[in-house]
């Protein structure tokens, strides 16, 4: 019975050729998750940037001219808030889900459809649809500043309700309003 279970035993380790080749796997396994866990991220980060936006995609051009106009960028406190900031939601899965989403559309009119001839009004009340009001909270926390005005305590209030369902459904024209 002893010898049985020794045989059973000895017969089941991988030989050292074997196992030499799963170490190797493994590692290069590693190796490529680690590389491309690193571009991801770098690009993630990357095409994140007002700088990226506002000169690799000439689609944003007039975006990014209204929002250089706006007080998220010239703020009387010195607060500023990146595109990203307000395009992409809060929240690590759904900002990386969106993100996706949105590049590879944005990819897509950018190589295929026509971005010289753009309808940026449209766009504009498309994208207001996906403004998440975590994005807006993240800044935003104090909704009842001594000087808000009647109309703004009662909107706000009703926000806060949870009557209301989106800042930007008020606050349309915030950030990119057409320069005069």
């Amino acid at each position: 019975m002893k010898n049985l279970l020794k045989e059973t035993i000895t017969r089941k380790l991988p030989t050292p050729a074997i196992r030499k080749q799963i170490v190797l796997t493994i590692l290069a396994t590693v190796f490529v998750l680690i590389v491309f866990y690193s571009f991801t991220s770098v690009s993630y980060y990357y095409s994140s940037t007002n700088h990226f936006c506002s000169t690799k995609c000439h689609e944003m051009v007039q975006p990014y001219q209204e929002y250089l106009l706006s007080s998220h960028y010239d703020s009387r406190k010195g607060v500023v808030a990146d595109c990203a900031d307000c395009h992409l939601p809060p929240g690590l899965i759904e900002k990386w889900y969106v993100k996706t989403k949105q590049g590879v559309n944005d990819s897509l009119v950018h190589i295929f459809g026509d971005p010289e001839n753009l309808d940026h009004v449209a766009l504009k009340i498309s994208a207001r649809k996906n403004i998440h009001p975590g994005s807006c909270m993240k800044c935003h926390k104090n909704l009842f500043p001594s000087d808000l005005p009647r109309g703004g305590f009662k909107a706000h209030k009703a926000f806060k309700n949870q009557e209301a369902s989106n800042c930007v459904d008020c606050h349309v024209n915030l950030v990119h309003v057409s320069p005069s």
